[in-house]
């Protein structure tokens, strides 16, 4: 963007900015902050509390359908903490072991085995069945690093695709573990949750151990596996707190998952949610906090300019227009607001139009005053005109009675200049505009007046002449029309014919930036010094002229060419400034 544009752009934005609607929408919006923060805030925080709510709920219902399996874990880690006297007693003694756990699973219907392994994996006594070799296992290995209860899942009698749960318990003696006490529990599986009245059943609901290993789904491990998260996710969700989040399952489906910790650092359950559930709802609450507040500012604001352009700013946009319009000198028609512009403004139009009335009423009157005026200067130039010709009459009668030459000579000079004064009137009573004259229609007359009355017919000289359109005041044309004449009249009088050629003379009036330029060349013959000494005239012609030129303030040049044989003299001078408002210099 270029420096115009950028200022234009600063322009129209301070224009804007000093508005009437800008300064009201910016002074409402800040009397309505107040009241929209408060809203906002208050809608928010029942937002918030809603997103709670239902981040509870989802939590409450995922450790719901976990219950069951819950309290069977619970009852195997109590079970064999009540076991751990009798066992580390008879550790030494594989048949007293053996028998205290066969005696305790027949009495418990809920366990269907018991087995204590010592420190380096050998299984010591069991409920029944062969002892077994646990050494090397992954859960052993994780048991006797971390010696905290476990829980873990493993087929059961060794049938495939048959799991069950089996809970590991750290025994100890005088404070050190001497052993794991491993009870299996049977699977009961998780309860799958009963349909709500305006709450969505879960995709799935699974049960996760510390090591993100899965131990047990509501609809079971192969049909869950479509709707559980990766592997990175259960991580997240393991190391974070109770919460509930939007993420992917395996297969790309966005869901939203609540994780609920059941035993700490032992087992957790993570509900798979579809994503239309309470949460979302809670979500576009909190959306809807926000948006309602910002909309209902809108539309205050959308309002307080639509009046703003209805009440005031249009009824001003009519009036500035009726004001240009006057200004521009239409008084055709009062000026009119649109129905329902408010009272004051009514009565400032009214005022208008009373104004505009008076005012126009006035002009009238003042245009009539002129134009009375005008006619009567146009006539006093007209009588002047009438009396100057008749002064130039007289003369022309006493130059034809009159022998002397020389007395025939200087009253043909008198008549030519005082014929010259009469044109200057004659153009400014026939001209509508009584100050201001164009020039070169001015001097075309004098000139051709000229050209009749000094050359004779079948004469030898090439006349030519050029004019710019120049409008000059009544000030500068007559000094200019008076030095023309006297310029013309010398020209006539001292043309010669040149060596090479034939005698000619140029009169031109042109633009010259902005001056005007008066130019008038006539040719010389070999002999025209000795032409000019005879030719003596009345020597007033000169002086004349510079006189005019001082009038002019112009730069004034004249004197003859000798490479030329042409005798030039110019006059180049400024239009005044009554002249200059109504006409300028061609480009």
């Amino acid at each position: 963007m270029d420096n115009t544009s950028r200022q234009s752009f600063g322009k129209r934005a301070s224009r804007v900015v000093r508005g009437i609607s800008f300064q009201l929408i910016a002074l409402l919006s800040v009397a309505l902050l107040p009241v929209g923060a408060i809203s906002i805030s208050q809608s928010l925080n029942l937002a918030r509390e809603a997103r709670a709510a239902s981040e509870l709920l989802l939590r409450s219902l995922t450790g719901e359908a976990a219950t069951v399996e819950l309290r069977l874990i619970e009852t195997g880690f109590n079970a064999a903490l009540r076991l751990e006297p009798e066992v580390v007693g008879a550790m030494t003694t594989p048949a007293t072991c053996s028998s205290i756990l066969a005696e305790f699973i027949n009495n418990q219907l809920l366990f269907t085995f018991a087995g204590f392994t010592d420190l380096s994996g050998d299984m010591r006594c069991v409920s029944r069945g062969p002892a077994l070799n646990l050494r090397g296992g992954a859960s052993f290995d994780r048991i006797l690093e971390i010696q905290t209860p476990t829980v873990d899942r493993m087929e059961a009698d060794g049938r495939e695709g048959d799991w069950a749960l089996v809970t590991m318990q750290p025994l100890r003696e005088n404070g050190d573990v001497v052993g794991f006490l491993s009870i299996v529990l049977p699977q009961l599986g998780l309860e799958p949750l009963t349909d709500r009245s305006g709450i969505p059943r879960p995709n799935e609901v699974a049960l996760y151990n510390e090591t993100g290993e899965i131990l047990i789904s509501v609809a079971g491990l192969d049909a869950a596996s479509a709707h559980l998260p990766d592997a990175d996710t259960v991580q997240a969700l393991l190391a974070g707190p109770d919460q509930v989040i939007n993420g992917t399952s395996i297969t790309g489906v966005g869901v939203t998952f609540a994780k609920v910790t059941l035993l700490p650092d032992i087992a957790t359950a993570i509900g798979i949610w579809p994503l239309e559930n309470p949460i979302t709802h809670s979500r576009r609450i909190i959306l809807d906090a926000v948006l309602f507040p910002l909309l209902m500012w809108i539309a205050s604001l959308s309002v307080a300019f639509l009046a703003a352009r209805r009440l005031v700013i249009n009824p001003i946009y009519t009036l500035r227009s009726s004001i240009r319009r006057f200004a521009l000198g239409d008084r055709s028609f009062p000026t009119a607001l649109p129905s329902g512009a408010p009272l004051e403004l009514q009565d400032v139009i009214g005022t208008f139009n009373k104004l505009e009335m008076i005012i126009g009423r006035n002009e009238a009157a003042l245009a009539a005053i002129a134009d009375d005026k005008l006619l009567l200067l146009r006539e006093v130039h007209h009588r002047i005109k009438n009396n100057l010709q008749m002064i130039s009459s007289i003369i022309n009668i006493q130059r034809r009675k009159s022998d002397d030459d020389g007395v025939r000579l200087v009253l043909r000079s008198l008549q030519d200049r005082v014929l010259s004064i009469a044109a200057i009137d004659q153009s400014l009573y026939l001209n509508g505009d009584v100050w201001d004259v164009r020039a070169d229609d001015l001097i075309r007359s004098i000139i051709d007046r000229l050209i009749s009355v000094n050359l004779e017919t079948g004469h030898q000289v090439d006349v030519t002449t050029d004019y710019d359109a120049v409008l000059l005041h009544a000030d500068q044309i007559g000094p200019l029309s008076l030095l023309a004449n006297e310029a013309a009249t010398n020209a006539l009088k001292y043309v010669g014919k040149p060596t090479v050629g034939r005698a000619f003379v140029r009169i031109t009036l042109k633009w010259d930036g902005d001056r005007v330029r008066f130019t008038a060349v006539n040719s010389m013959g070999p002999n025209w010094k000795e032409r000019s000494i005879l030719n003596k005239g009345t020597r007033l012609g000169t002086p004349l002229i510079t006189a005019f030129s001082s009038q002019l303030e112009g730069v004034f040049q004249s004197g003859p060419v000798e490479a030329d044989q042409t005798f030039v003299l110019t006059i180049a001078f400024l239009p005044s400034r009554l002249a200059n408002e109504q006409s300028a210099a061609p480009a």
